[in-house]
């Protein structure tokens, strides 16, 4: 899609990129997950310490625990127990994470948005890094231990595109159903807008301070490929695009190999990395549905 230079759309893009400034900073939960979640030998131990710093987190997280979804002969009243014996770290790391960050947005004005289904498409994104990371960078901690959260937030600019500017989104969101093609987002974003969710996440995840490796993913995802790409900007790119056509025919599905080679892959290779077994499938969109609650 062909973007139309008006100087209305770039001003109002330049505004929405300023107005960053005004949301509250990156709560003090997400920023711990981020900078201690990312190593996959955590213990339970040390994630309590983290969640039990909110209240109301701790309280979302013991009521999943004791839903019917895990069937518990017996009540769990402890979030240690919780963690280390029903929920797991990970999947503790994706709730909290988004219950902290979702404090930061609201979601009113804009009917169009699913929340369920951005952070179904989120947790698929994450779970594709964690496995290309494994896979491509499997040498490189400190990718490995990034890869989940990045992909977990790699597209917390459209949280902000909602929040910001609730009603251009929406109608933006509207223009999306006659258009079943992955990649027509951004440019419809940009037409109406001047931005782009991804750039949001950019400049967002800049203004959060969030871990230099993340920022570079986004900006990178953003921007046009550049030469010293790092690993974790091709693992997020690669997975971003491996994900998003798995909600699409074949015959509308985005080419996958200049985003597949740069990580010695093939095209069909990376697209499988993307796919999940039916079971793990059913459990994302469980926890997706507790995170928009």
């Amino acid at each position: 899609m062909t973007i139309p230079a008006k100087s209305e759309n770039q001003s109002t893009g330049s505004m929405l990129a300023k107005s960053l400034s005004s949301l509250p900073p990156l709560p003090a939960t997400a920023q711990e997950i981020l900078t201690c979640f990312g190593d996959e030998f955590i213990d339970a131990e040390k994630v309590t310490a983290v969640v039990e710093g909110d209240p109301g987190i701790c309280a979302r997280l013991l009521g999943l625990a004791n839903s019917a979804y895990f069937g518990l002969a017996e009540p769990v009243n402890r979030i240690e127990e919780a963690i280390s014996r029903v929920l797991g770290v990970e999947t503790v790391r994706s709730l909290v994470l988004a219950m902290a960050i979702q404090q930061s947005f609201s979601r009113k004005g804009c009917p169009g948005f699913d929340t369920e289904r951005f952070w179904t498409q989120s947790l698929l994104t994450a779970e594709c890094c964690k496995r290309l990371a494994a896979k491509a960078a499997a040498d490189d901690v400190s990718v490995r231990d990034l890869a989940y959260s990045t992909g977990l937030c790699h597209n917390l600019g459209m949280l902000a595109l909602v929040h910001l500017e609730p009603g251009e989104t929406n109608q933006v969101l509207l223009q999306l159903e006659e258009h079943a093609a992955p990649g027509v987002l951004a440019g419809l974003l940009r037409e109406r807008l001047g931005t782009d969710h991804r750039e949001m996440t950019g400049l967002l995840a800049k203004s959060w301070t969030m871990p230099a490796p993340m920022v570079s993913a986004y900006e990178y995802r953003s921007a046009p490929p550049r030469a010293d790409a790092g690993a974790l900007d091709l693992v997020l790119a690669a997975s971003a695009a491996a994900v998003s056509n798995t909600e699409f025919e074949d015959e509308y599905r985005l080419d996958l190999e200049s985003v597949a080679s740069p990580l010695d892959l093939s095209s069909s290779d990376l697209q499988s990395l993307a796919l999940v077994p039916d079971p793990q499938r059913a459990r994302i969109e469980s926890l997706a549905q507790r995170m928009t609650r």
